[in-house]
C-alpha cells in the first residue's frame, strides 16, 4: 500500500509541477523516485497522528470541526519539519500511511500557521539568520552536549537596545574574531556555538546573523508578562520574552528540561515547537 501511495503521489506531483513528496509512515522506506524529492518524517509523526485520531474518535463531543482538526495539525507538523530540515518548498504532497489514516494530501506552505509566524519575524531579522538559529537550536535540543541535555537562548536583532538591558557575566568568547567566524549562517561556526551554549546567559546576534557576544545576562523587566506565559517555564524563557517586549529583538529559547523550542516577539510566544516534532 505504501509503495502504491508514494508512486501515485509522485505522478500527481509531476502533473502539478511539485518537486517534493513528504512521507509519514511507521514503515521503513528508502527507495528513490525519479524527478521527485522524497522526505521521510520521523516514525513518531505517524504515532502522534494515530494518537490524535484515537482521541477524536473517543471524544464524547463528536464535534465535526474537531474531527477534522487532525488534518490541519498534520500539515502544520510537516511544514515545521521541512522548514527545520532546511527545505524551501511552497507546495508539497504528503503521503499518510498510519494505522488510522492512509492517503495523499496537498501541503501549501504559504497557508501554514508556522510559516506565517516565521514571516512575522523576518520583517526584523534576516530569514537565513533566523533559520540558522533554529537549526542550531534543533541540534542543541536533540543532542545536548557531551551526553547531557542543555538549554540555550538566542536574542537576534536590535543589538544596541538589547545590550543596554543586559550584562556580560563571562568573558565574551567571540570578542576579536573575524566576522566570518562569528556568522551564525556559516555552518562551520555551529560546533563552537554549541560548545558555548553550555555557558549561562544568552547569545546576542545582530539582525544579519553576526554573533556579538555570548554569556549575556538579560535584565529586562518581566512585569505584566507572567500571566501571559505558559505554566512551568523558567527564568530563561521569562528573560527572553521580556527582552522582546522592551526591544525589537526576536528571541529563540531551547528548553533544558523538555527540549522544546520557543520563539518570542514583542513579549509574546509566537512559535512553540514541541520536541516530539523532531
Amino acid at each position: 500500500m505504501l509503495k502504491t501511495l508514494i508512486e501515485r503521489a509522485a505522478e500527481i506531483a509531476k502533473e502539478l509541477g511539485i518537486e517534493t513528496v513528504a512521507v509519514v509512515t511507521k514503515s521503513d522506506f528508502s527507495e528513490e523516485i525519479d524527478g521527485v524529492e522524497l522526505i521521510v518524517a520521523p516514525k513518531k509523526y505517524a504515532t502522534l497522528l494515530d494518537s490524535i485520531i484515537l482521541y477524536l474518535e473517543d471524544s464524547p463531543e463528536k464535534v465535526i470541526a474537531e474531527k477534522f482538526s487532525y488534518m490541519h495539525r498534520t500539515k502544520e507538523y510537516i511544514s515545521t519539519y521541512m522548514y527545520l530540515k532546511g527545505f524551501d518548498v511552497e507546495r508539497a504532497l504528503v503521503v499518510l500511511d498510519t494505522d488510522s489514516l492512509k492517503g495523499i494530501t496537498l501541503l501549501e506552505g504559504e497557508k501554514s500557521d508556522f510559516l506565517r509566524a516565521i514571516e512575522e519575524c523576518t520583517d526584523r531579522v534576516d530569514p537565513s539568520a533566523l533559520r540558522a538559529v533554529l537549526a542550531i537550536s534543533l541540534n542543541i535540543a536533540q543532542k545536548g552536549r557531551e551526553g547531557r541535555k542543555i538549554g540555550s537562548a538566542f536574542v537576534i536583532g536590535d543589538v544596541e537596545e538589547v545590550l543596554k538591558r543586559s550584562t556580560q557575566i563571562v568573558l565574551n568568547p567571540f570578542a576579536g574574531h573575524r566576522e566570518r567566524d562569528r556568522d551564525i549562517k556559516n555552518p562551520e561556526t555551529w560546533e563552537s556555538i554549541m560548545e558555548f551554549a553550555q555557558l549561562d546567559g544568552a547569545f546576542i546576534v545582530d539582525e544579519n546573523g553576526i554573533i556579538i557576544t555570548a554569556g549575556r545576562y538579560i535584565e529586562a523587566s518581566a512585569k505584566d508578562l507572567l500571566t501571559r506565559m505558559r505554566m512551568g517555564l523558567g527564568g530563561r524563557h521569562i528573560a527572553c520574552a521580556s527582552i522582546t517586549k522592551e526591544t525589537k529583538a526576536i528571541a529563540v529559547v531551547v528548553s533544558e528540561s523538555g527540549g522544546d523550542i520557543t520563539v518570542y516577539k514583542d513579549g509574546i510566544e509566537l512559535i512553540h515547537i514541541p520536541s516530539i516534532l523532531f
